[in-house]
Protein backbone atom coordinates (compact mmCIF):
# COMPACT_ATOMS: atom_id res chain seq x y z
CA UNK A 1 0.00 0.00 0.00
CA UNK A 2 1.41 3.39 -1.04
CA UNK A 3 0.62 6.26 1.33
CA UNK A 4 0.39 9.56 -0.53
CA UNK A 5 -0.50 13.24 -0.08
CA UNK A 6 -1.19 16.12 -2.48
CA UNK A 7 -0.49 19.83 -2.31
CA UNK A 8 -0.98 22.28 -5.16
CA UNK A 9 -0.28 25.99 -4.72
CA UNK A 10 -1.31 28.54 -7.33
CA UNK A 11 1.55 30.76 -8.42
CA UNK A 12 -0.37 33.84 -7.25
CA UNK A 13 -0.67 32.57 -3.67
CA UNK A 14 1.76 33.16 -0.83
CA UNK A 15 1.58 30.42 1.84
CA UNK A 16 2.76 32.95 4.44
CA UNK A 17 -0.10 35.35 3.60
CA UNK A 18 -2.89 33.08 2.30
CA UNK A 19 -4.63 30.79 4.76
CA UNK A 20 -5.86 28.09 2.31
CA UNK A 21 -9.14 27.75 4.20
CA UNK A 22 -7.55 27.82 7.66
CA UNK A 23 -8.13 30.61 10.16
CA UNK A 24 -4.55 31.82 9.65
CA UNK A 25 -1.62 30.89 7.38
CA UNK A 26 0.57 29.45 10.15
CA UNK A 27 -2.07 26.84 10.98
CA UNK A 28 -2.03 25.67 7.37
CA UNK A 29 1.72 25.07 7.59
CA UNK A 30 1.53 23.55 11.07
CA UNK A 31 -1.26 21.24 9.93
CA UNK A 32 0.81 19.96 7.01
CA UNK A 33 3.79 19.45 9.28
CA UNK A 34 1.87 17.49 11.91
CA UNK A 35 0.03 15.41 9.31
CA UNK A 36 3.19 14.44 7.42
CA UNK A 37 5.31 13.86 10.50
CA UNK A 38 2.76 11.54 12.11
CA UNK A 39 2.36 9.55 8.89
CA UNK A 40 6.12 9.31 8.55
CA UNK A 41 6.41 8.17 12.18
CA UNK A 42 3.82 5.42 11.68
CA UNK A 43 4.42 4.27 8.09
CA UNK A 44 7.86 5.56 7.14
CA UNK A 45 7.47 6.01 3.40
CA UNK A 46 5.10 8.84 2.43
CA UNK A 47 5.00 10.18 -1.13
CA UNK A 48 4.09 13.72 -2.09
CA UNK A 49 2.40 14.72 -5.35
CA UNK A 50 2.74 18.44 -5.94
CA UNK A 51 3.70 21.32 -8.15
CA UNK A 52 7.07 23.04 -7.75
CA UNK A 53 5.71 25.80 -5.48
CA UNK A 54 4.15 23.29 -3.08
CA UNK A 55 7.22 21.04 -3.08
CA UNK A 56 9.46 24.02 -2.35
CA UNK A 57 7.30 24.91 0.65
CA UNK A 58 7.03 21.43 2.16
CA UNK A 59 10.47 20.07 1.29
CA UNK A 60 12.88 23.00 1.08
CA UNK A 61 11.27 25.39 3.56
CA UNK A 62 9.55 23.16 6.13
CA UNK A 63 11.96 20.24 5.58
CA UNK A 64 9.27 17.58 5.91
CA UNK A 65 10.47 13.96 5.56
CA UNK A 66 8.69 12.76 2.41
CA UNK A 67 10.34 9.68 0.93
CA UNK A 68 9.42 10.63 -2.64
CA UNK A 69 8.43 13.90 -4.27
CA UNK A 70 6.54 13.77 -7.57
CA UNK A 71 6.41 17.09 -9.46
CA UNK A 72 3.35 16.01 -11.39
CA UNK A 73 1.17 19.07 -11.01
CA UNK A 74 3.18 21.86 -12.65
CA UNK A 75 1.07 21.88 -15.81
CA UNK A 76 -2.20 21.52 -13.95
CA UNK A 77 -4.63 24.40 -14.50
CA UNK A 78 -7.85 24.77 -12.56
CA UNK A 79 -11.02 25.66 -14.44
CA UNK A 80 -12.02 27.68 -11.37
CA UNK A 81 -9.83 28.79 -8.40
CA UNK A 82 -12.20 27.16 -5.89
CA UNK A 83 -11.80 23.65 -7.32
CA UNK A 84 -9.58 22.61 -4.41
CA UNK A 85 -10.32 18.87 -4.80
CA UNK A 86 -9.21 18.79 -8.45
CA UNK A 87 -5.46 18.36 -7.70
CA UNK A 88 -6.36 15.35 -5.54
CA UNK A 89 -8.44 13.85 -8.36
CA UNK A 90 -5.45 14.29 -10.63
CA UNK A 91 -3.24 12.50 -8.10
CA UNK A 92 -5.72 9.60 -7.92
CA UNK A 93 -5.59 9.30 -11.71
CA UNK A 94 -1.81 8.75 -11.63
CA UNK A 95 -1.88 5.74 -9.31
CA UNK A 96 -1.26 2.29 -10.78
CA UNK A 97 -0.77 0.39 -7.52
CA UNK A 98 -2.85 0.13 -4.32
CA UNK A 99 -2.76 3.46 -2.50
CA UNK A 100 -4.27 5.45 0.32
CA UNK A 101 -4.43 9.21 -0.06
CA UNK A 102 -4.40 11.13 3.23
CA UNK A 103 -5.41 14.80 3.28
CA UNK A 104 -3.05 17.35 4.83
CA UNK A 105 -5.61 18.10 7.55
CA UNK A 106 -5.76 14.46 8.72
CA UNK A 107 -3.73 13.46 11.79
CA UNK A 108 -3.02 9.82 12.52
CA UNK A 109 -1.82 8.58 15.91
CA UNK A 110 -2.04 4.81 15.39
CA UNK A 111 -1.80 2.62 12.26
CA UNK A 112 -4.93 1.87 10.28
CA UNK A 113 -6.30 -1.64 10.69
CA UNK A 114 -5.18 -4.29 8.22
CA UNK A 115 -8.78 -4.99 7.26
CA UNK A 116 -9.28 -1.37 6.22
CA UNK A 117 -6.15 -1.33 4.09
CA UNK A 118 -7.19 -4.54 2.32
CA UNK A 119 -10.32 -2.89 0.92
CA UNK A 120 -11.03 -2.71 -2.81
CA UNK A 121 -12.09 0.87 -2.11
CA UNK A 122 -11.35 2.84 1.06
CA UNK A 123 -12.85 6.04 2.50
CA UNK A 124 -13.18 7.72 5.87
CA UNK A 125 -16.94 7.17 6.12
CA UNK A 126 -20.26 7.58 4.34
CA UNK A 127 -21.95 10.89 5.02
CA UNK A 128 -25.14 12.81 4.33
CA UNK A 129 -25.34 16.58 4.61
CA UNK A 130 -28.34 18.85 5.06
CA UNK A 131 -27.46 20.99 2.05
CA UNK A 132 -26.71 18.18 -0.44
CA UNK A 133 -30.19 18.37 -1.95
CA UNK A 134 -29.94 22.17 -2.25
CA UNK A 135 -26.65 21.93 -4.16
CA UNK A 136 -28.08 19.12 -6.28
CA UNK A 137 -30.91 21.40 -7.40
CA UNK A 138 -28.43 24.18 -8.20
CA UNK A 139 -26.35 21.83 -10.33
CA UNK A 140 -29.49 20.62 -12.10
CA UNK A 141 -30.37 24.20 -12.96
CA UNK A 142 -27.05 25.11 -14.61
CA UNK A 143 -25.18 21.94 -15.60
CA UNK A 144 -25.67 20.25 -18.98
CA UNK A 145 -23.73 17.06 -18.24
CA UNK A 146 -23.75 14.53 -15.41
CA UNK A 147 -21.91 11.19 -15.24
CA UNK A 148 -24.49 8.43 -15.76
CA UNK A 149 -24.23 7.11 -12.19
CA UNK A 150 -24.72 10.65 -10.82
CA UNK A 151 -27.70 11.29 -13.07
CA UNK A 152 -29.26 8.01 -11.96
CA UNK A 153 -28.70 8.87 -8.32
CA UNK A 154 -30.13 12.36 -8.73
CA UNK A 155 -33.28 10.98 -10.39
CA UNK A 156 -33.92 8.55 -7.54
CA UNK A 157 -35.85 9.45 -4.41
CA UNK A 158 -32.92 8.55 -2.17
CA UNK A 159 -31.24 11.43 -0.27
CA UNK A 160 -27.80 12.29 -1.60
CA UNK A 161 -25.00 10.35 0.08
CA UNK A 162 -21.24 10.69 -0.34
CA UNK A 163 -18.02 9.42 1.14
CA UNK A 164 -15.84 11.66 3.26
CA UNK A 165 -12.45 11.76 1.52
CA UNK A 166 -10.16 12.56 4.43
CA UNK A 167 -8.69 9.24 3.38
CA UNK A 168 -9.46 7.76 -0.04
CA UNK A 169 -7.94 4.89 -1.97
CA UNK A 170 -7.95 1.14 -2.41
CA UNK A 171 -6.67 -1.72 -4.54
CA UNK A 172 -9.10 -1.45 -7.47
CA UNK A 173 -7.07 0.45 -10.07
CA UNK A 174 -9.65 0.05 -12.84
CA UNK A 175 -12.27 1.75 -10.68
CA UNK A 176 -10.00 4.74 -10.15
CA UNK A 177 -9.37 5.03 -13.88
CA UNK A 178 -13.11 5.23 -14.54
CA UNK A 179 -13.77 7.41 -11.49
CA UNK A 180 -11.18 10.06 -12.29
CA UNK A 181 -12.12 10.12 -15.99
CA UNK A 182 -15.75 10.73 -14.98
CA UNK A 183 -14.67 13.48 -12.58
CA UNK A 184 -12.67 15.22 -15.32
CA UNK A 185 -15.70 15.07 -17.65
CA UNK A 186 -17.98 16.30 -14.87
CA UNK A 187 -15.83 19.41 -14.47
CA UNK A 188 -14.72 20.19 -18.01
CA UNK A 189 -18.08 19.64 -19.70
CA UNK A 190 -19.65 22.11 -17.25
CA UNK A 191 -16.75 24.58 -17.11
CA UNK A 192 -18.82 27.44 -18.56
CA UNK A 193 -21.45 26.95 -15.86
CA UNK A 194 -19.12 27.06 -12.86
CA UNK A 195 -19.56 30.83 -12.55
CA UNK A 196 -23.24 30.30 -11.74
CA UNK A 197 -22.85 27.83 -8.84
CA UNK A 198 -21.23 27.49 -5.42
CA UNK A 199 -18.00 25.90 -6.66
CA UNK A 200 -16.73 25.27 -3.15
CA UNK A 201 -19.67 22.95 -2.48
CA UNK A 202 -19.35 21.36 -5.92
CA UNK A 203 -16.03 19.85 -4.81
CA UNK A 204 -17.97 17.43 -2.62
CA UNK A 205 -19.98 16.28 -5.61
CA UNK A 206 -17.29 15.55 -8.19
CA UNK A 207 -15.00 13.94 -5.61
CA UNK A 208 -17.09 12.41 -2.83
CA UNK A 209 -20.59 11.91 -4.24
CA UNK A 210 -19.28 10.65 -7.58
CA UNK A 211 -17.07 8.14 -5.76
CA UNK A 212 -20.03 6.88 -3.73
CA UNK A 213 -22.48 6.66 -6.63
CA UNK A 214 -19.97 4.98 -8.99
CA UNK A 215 -18.98 2.41 -6.34
CA UNK A 216 -22.67 1.62 -5.87
CA UNK A 217 -23.17 1.44 -9.65
CA UNK A 218 -20.28 -1.04 -9.92
CA UNK A 219 -21.41 -2.87 -6.77
CA UNK A 220 -17.98 -2.51 -5.16
CA UNK A 221 -18.04 -2.34 -1.36
CA UNK A 222 -16.27 0.59 0.29
CA UNK A 223 -14.21 -0.14 3.41
CA UNK A 224 -14.65 2.74 5.85
CA UNK A 225 -12.81 3.88 8.95
CA UNK A 226 -16.06 4.88 10.71
CA UNK A 227 -19.06 2.60 10.33
CA UNK A 228 -22.57 3.82 9.62
CA UNK A 229 -23.74 7.01 7.96
CA UNK A 230 -22.50 10.25 9.50
CA UNK A 231 -24.56 13.43 9.36
CA UNK A 232 -22.61 16.61 8.69
CA UNK A 233 -23.29 17.85 12.25
CA UNK A 234 -21.81 14.71 13.83
CA UNK A 235 -18.14 15.37 13.13
CA UNK A 236 -17.40 17.31 16.32
CA UNK A 237 -15.10 14.64 17.76
CA UNK A 238 -12.70 14.91 14.80
CA UNK A 239 -11.09 18.01 16.32
CA UNK A 240 -10.53 16.66 19.85
CA UNK A 241 -6.75 16.90 20.20
CA UNK A 242 -7.06 16.57 23.96
CA UNK A 243 -8.28 12.97 23.46
CA UNK A 244 -5.27 11.69 21.49
CA UNK A 245 -3.89 9.15 21.63
CA UNK A 246 -5.73 7.51 24.55
CA UNK A 247 -9.31 8.00 23.30
CA UNK A 248 -8.82 8.84 19.61
CA UNK A 249 -6.24 7.85 17.05
CA UNK A 250 -7.57 9.75 14.02
CA UNK A 251 -8.49 13.42 13.67
CA UNK A 252 -9.60 15.33 10.58
CA UNK A 253 -10.01 19.11 10.64
CA UNK A 254 -12.59 19.24 7.88
CA UNK A 255 -14.98 22.12 7.29
CA UNK A 256 -15.35 24.59 10.12
CA UNK A 257 -12.57 23.04 12.24
CA UNK A 258 -9.94 24.84 10.13
CA UNK A 259 -11.68 28.16 10.79
CA UNK A 260 -12.09 27.61 14.53
CA UNK A 261 -9.03 29.06 16.21
CA UNK A 262 -9.71 27.22 19.47
CA UNK A 263 -9.22 23.92 17.60
CA UNK A 264 -6.28 25.23 15.58
CA UNK A 265 -4.46 26.38 18.71
CA UNK A 266 -4.69 22.86 20.09
CA UNK A 267 -3.45 21.40 16.82
CA UNK A 268 -0.47 23.78 16.96
CA UNK A 269 0.15 22.84 20.60
CA UNK A 270 0.22 19.16 19.62
CA UNK A 271 2.85 19.93 16.97
CA UNK A 272 4.86 21.86 19.58
CA UNK A 273 4.58 18.93 22.00
CA UNK A 274 5.56 16.19 19.53
CA UNK A 275 7.86 18.02 17.12
CA UNK A 276 9.13 21.20 18.80
CA UNK A 277 11.86 21.79 16.18
CA UNK A 278 9.28 21.97 13.40
CA UNK A 279 7.03 24.19 15.46
CA UNK A 280 9.88 26.58 16.20
CA UNK A 281 10.88 26.57 12.54
CA UNK A 282 7.40 27.63 11.40
CA UNK A 283 7.14 30.33 14.07
CA UNK A 284 10.56 31.66 13.05
CA UNK A 285 9.58 31.72 9.37
CA UNK A 286 6.70 34.06 10.17
CA UNK A 287 8.66 36.21 12.58
CA UNK A 288 11.50 36.54 10.06
CA UNK A 289 8.95 37.91 7.60
CA UNK A 290 7.59 40.22 10.32
CA UNK A 291 4.18 38.56 10.07
CA UNK A 292 2.31 38.49 13.35
CA UNK A 293 1.11 35.09 14.49
CA UNK A 294 -2.27 34.13 15.87
CA UNK A 295 -2.29 32.93 19.51
CA UNK A 296 -0.33 29.77 18.68
CA UNK A 297 3.06 31.46 18.41
CA UNK A 298 5.68 32.25 21.03
CA UNK A 299 6.01 35.82 22.23
CA UNK A 300 8.18 37.85 19.89
CA UNK A 301 8.96 40.78 22.16
CA UNK A 302 5.87 42.86 21.43
CA UNK A 303 3.82 44.36 24.25
CA UNK A 304 0.83 42.01 24.75
CA UNK A 305 -1.23 44.90 26.14
CA UNK A 306 -1.12 47.05 22.99
CA UNK A 307 -4.64 47.26 21.59
CA UNK A 308 -3.25 47.98 18.15
CA UNK A 309 -0.92 44.95 17.98
CA UNK A 310 -2.75 42.28 19.97
CA UNK A 311 -5.42 40.44 17.99
CA UNK A 312 -7.17 39.27 21.19
CA UNK A 313 -7.51 42.83 22.43
CA UNK A 314 -8.58 44.07 19.02
CA UNK A 315 -11.43 41.57 19.09
CA UNK A 316 -12.45 42.70 22.55
CA UNK A 317 -12.46 46.34 21.48
CA UNK A 318 -14.48 45.39 18.40
CA UNK A 319 -17.02 43.61 20.59
CA UNK A 320 -17.35 46.68 22.81
CA UNK A 321 -18.11 48.92 19.85
CA UNK A 322 -21.34 47.13 18.98
CA UNK A 323 -23.75 48.01 21.73
CA UNK A 324 -27.32 46.73 21.06
CA UNK A 325 -29.92 49.52 20.84
CA UNK A 326 -31.88 48.15 23.83
CA UNK A 327 -28.87 48.54 26.17
CA UNK A 328 -27.70 51.87 27.57
CA UNK A 329 -24.55 52.72 25.66
CA UNK A 330 -22.73 54.44 28.54
CA UNK A 331 -23.38 51.48 30.85
CA UNK A 332 -22.10 49.10 28.19
CA UNK A 333 -18.97 51.18 27.59
CA UNK A 334 -18.29 51.70 31.29
CA UNK A 335 -18.49 47.98 32.02
CA UNK A 336 -16.07 47.23 29.20
CA UNK A 337 -13.55 49.82 30.38
CA UNK A 338 -13.76 48.41 33.92
CA UNK A 339 -13.25 44.89 32.60
CA UNK A 340 -10.40 45.96 30.34
CA UNK A 341 -8.53 47.77 33.13
CA UNK A 342 -8.74 44.66 35.30
CA UNK A 343 -7.47 42.57 32.40
CA UNK A 344 -4.53 44.94 31.90
CA UNK A 345 -3.71 44.77 35.59
CA UNK A 346 -3.78 40.98 35.59
CA UNK A 347 -1.54 40.69 32.55
CA UNK A 348 1.04 43.03 34.08
CA UNK A 349 1.57 40.66 37.01
CA UNK A 350 4.60 38.43 37.11
CA UNK A 351 3.97 34.90 35.96
CA UNK A 352 5.85 31.63 36.13
CA UNK A 353 7.48 29.80 33.25
CA UNK A 354 4.53 29.91 30.83
CA UNK A 355 6.27 27.93 28.12
CA UNK A 356 7.05 25.11 30.55
CA UNK A 357 3.46 25.16 31.79
CA UNK A 358 2.00 25.12 28.28
CA UNK A 359 4.15 22.15 27.34
CA UNK A 360 3.15 20.28 30.49
CA UNK A 361 -0.52 21.09 29.87
CA UNK A 362 -0.50 18.88 26.77
CA UNK A 363 -0.44 15.87 29.12
CA UNK A 364 -2.94 16.98 31.75
CA UNK A 365 -6.03 15.60 30.05
CA UNK A 366 -4.35 12.29 29.35
CA UNK A 367 -2.93 12.02 32.86
CA UNK A 368 -6.33 12.60 34.45
CA UNK A 369 -8.82 11.01 32.07
CA UNK A 370 -7.03 8.20 30.20
CA UNK A 371 -8.21 5.68 32.80
CA UNK A 372 -11.87 6.34 33.68
CA UNK A 373 -11.65 3.98 36.64
CA UNK A 374 -8.94 5.99 38.43
CA UNK A 375 -10.16 9.54 37.81
CA UNK A 376 -11.75 9.88 41.26
CA UNK A 377 -8.40 9.15 42.93
CA UNK A 378 -6.49 11.88 41.13
CA UNK A 379 -5.76 15.17 42.86
CA UNK A 380 -6.42 18.41 40.99
CA UNK A 381 -5.85 22.10 41.64
CA UNK A 382 -6.54 25.41 39.95
CA UNK A 383 -3.65 26.58 37.79
CA UNK A 384 -1.76 29.58 39.15
CA UNK A 385 -1.83 31.31 35.75
CA UNK A 386 -5.61 31.89 35.83
CA UNK A 387 -7.78 34.79 36.93
CA UNK A 388 -11.53 35.45 36.89
CA UNK A 389 -13.11 38.82 36.20
CA UNK A 390 -16.79 39.34 36.96
CA UNK A 391 -18.66 41.70 34.65
CA UNK A 392 -22.17 42.90 33.85
CA UNK A 393 -21.87 41.84 30.21
CA UNK A 394 -20.48 38.66 28.74
CA UNK A 395 -17.21 40.01 27.32
CA UNK A 396 -15.62 36.60 26.99
CA UNK A 397 -18.71 35.31 25.22
CA UNK A 398 -18.75 38.28 22.86
CA UNK A 399 -15.05 37.74 22.18
CA UNK A 400 -15.65 34.06 21.40
CA UNK A 401 -18.57 34.98 19.16
CA UNK A 402 -15.92 36.46 16.84
CA UNK A 403 -13.30 33.87 17.70
CA UNK A 404 -15.13 30.54 17.44
CA UNK A 405 -16.55 28.91 14.31
CA UNK A 406 -19.01 26.01 14.15
CA UNK A 407 -20.31 26.45 17.71
CA UNK A 408 -24.02 27.20 17.78
CA UNK A 409 -23.87 28.65 21.29
CA UNK A 410 -21.65 31.50 20.17
CA UNK A 411 -23.26 32.12 16.80
CA UNK A 412 -26.63 32.49 18.58
CA UNK A 413 -25.29 34.47 21.57
CA UNK A 414 -27.40 37.51 22.51
CA UNK A 415 -26.14 40.45 24.57
CA UNK A 416 -27.91 40.79 27.91
CA UNK A 417 -27.06 42.44 31.23
CA UNK A 418 -26.37 40.08 34.12
CA UNK A 419 -23.52 38.53 36.08
CA UNK A 420 -20.81 36.92 33.96
CA UNK A 421 -17.50 35.20 34.70
CA UNK A 422 -14.56 35.81 32.38
CA UNK A 423 -11.71 33.30 32.75
CA UNK A 424 -8.26 34.56 31.77
CA UNK A 425 -5.54 31.95 31.22
CA UNK A 426 -1.98 33.25 30.88
CA UNK A 427 -0.08 31.62 27.99
CA UNK A 428 3.26 31.70 26.22
CA UNK A 429 1.89 33.23 23.01
CA UNK A 430 2.07 36.42 21.01
CA UNK A 431 -1.17 37.53 22.67
CA UNK A 432 -0.16 36.37 26.13
CA UNK A 433 -3.53 34.96 27.21
CA UNK A 434 -6.73 33.16 26.25
CA UNK A 435 -10.18 34.28 27.33
CA UNK A 436 -13.11 31.99 28.14
CA UNK A 437 -16.66 32.53 29.36
CA UNK A 438 -17.48 30.09 32.16
CA UNK A 439 -20.74 29.31 33.91
CA UNK A 440 -21.58 29.41 37.62
CA UNK A 441 -20.76 25.74 38.09
CA UNK A 442 -17.28 26.11 36.56
CA UNK A 443 -16.72 29.29 38.57
CA UNK A 444 -17.61 27.48 41.77
CA UNK A 445 -15.28 24.62 40.88
CA UNK A 446 -12.37 26.99 40.30
CA UNK A 447 -12.98 28.70 43.64
CA UNK A 448 -13.15 25.31 45.35
CA UNK A 449 -9.84 24.18 43.88
CA UNK A 450 -7.66 26.94 45.27
CA UNK A 451 -5.98 24.07 47.13
CA UNK A 452 -5.28 20.53 45.82
CA UNK A 453 -8.15 18.11 46.25
CA UNK A 454 -9.01 14.56 45.10
CA UNK A 455 -11.65 14.45 42.37
CA UNK A 456 -13.83 12.31 44.63
CA UNK A 457 -13.92 15.18 47.12
CA UNK A 458 -14.74 17.65 44.34
CA UNK A 459 -17.78 15.51 43.54
CA UNK A 460 -18.87 15.58 47.17
CA UNK A 461 -18.35 19.30 47.73
CA UNK A 462 -20.10 20.31 44.50
CA UNK A 463 -23.28 18.56 45.67
CA UNK A 464 -24.23 21.72 47.55
CA UNK A 465 -25.17 23.34 44.23
CA UNK A 466 -27.78 20.67 43.37
CA UNK A 467 -31.14 19.71 44.84
CA UNK A 468 -31.44 16.55 46.92
CA UNK A 469 -33.85 14.93 44.45
CA UNK A 470 -31.38 15.37 41.61
CA UNK A 471 -28.60 13.79 43.64
CA UNK A 472 -30.82 10.94 44.83
CA UNK A 473 -32.45 9.97 41.54
CA UNK A 474 -29.89 11.18 38.98
CA UNK A 475 -26.54 10.85 40.69
CA UNK A 476 -24.79 9.30 37.66
CA UNK A 477 -25.93 12.21 35.48
CA UNK A 478 -24.66 14.60 38.18
CA UNK A 479 -21.31 12.80 38.30
CA UNK A 480 -21.03 12.91 34.50
CA UNK A 481 -21.77 16.65 34.48
CA UNK A 482 -19.15 17.44 37.12
CA UNK A 483 -16.48 15.36 35.41
CA UNK A 484 -17.31 16.91 32.02
CA UNK A 485 -17.01 20.41 33.51
CA UNK A 486 -13.74 19.46 35.14
CA UNK A 487 -12.41 18.11 31.85
CA UNK A 488 -13.30 21.31 29.98
CA UNK A 489 -11.41 23.37 32.56
CA UNK A 490 -8.43 21.05 32.20
CA UNK A 491 -8.54 21.50 28.42
CA UNK A 492 -8.57 25.26 28.96
CA UNK A 493 -5.49 24.88 31.23
CA UNK A 494 -7.39 26.33 34.21
CA UNK A 495 -7.26 23.11 36.29
CA UNK A 496 -4.29 20.76 36.40
CA UNK A 497 -3.12 17.59 38.14
CA UNK A 498 -1.84 18.36 41.64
Amino acid sequence: MNFIQTLYIDDNKDPFRDSFGWVAPEYHLMGWALSCLQLHKIYGDISLFANTSAAHLLIDTLQLPYSAVNLTHDRLRLAHPDLWAFPKIYTYSLQEEPFLHIDGDVFLFQPFSGDLLEGELIAQNVEIAADYDTIKRELGQYFTFFPPCVKKDFESEIPVHAVCAGILGGKNSSFFRDYTASAFDYIHKNADSLKHINVNRFNVFYEQHLFYSLAREYDIPVSVLFKGIVNDNEYRFLGDFHDVPFNRSYLHLLGHFKRDEFTCIRMAAKLRELYPDYYDRIVALFHDRQIRLSPSGFKNGENPLSREDNSHLQRLVAAAEHCPPEIEKELFKHDFELFFRQLESLLEKESGDLRKKDMAAQHWCRDLFADPFSILNHHVVRSRETEIIESSFDWAGLFNKQYRVGTDYYSDLQIDKGCFYNLIVRENSDNGFSLYDINELEHAMLLLLSEPMPVSEVLTKMEVYFEDDVLHYHYEAYKELILASLKQLVIKKAIQPA
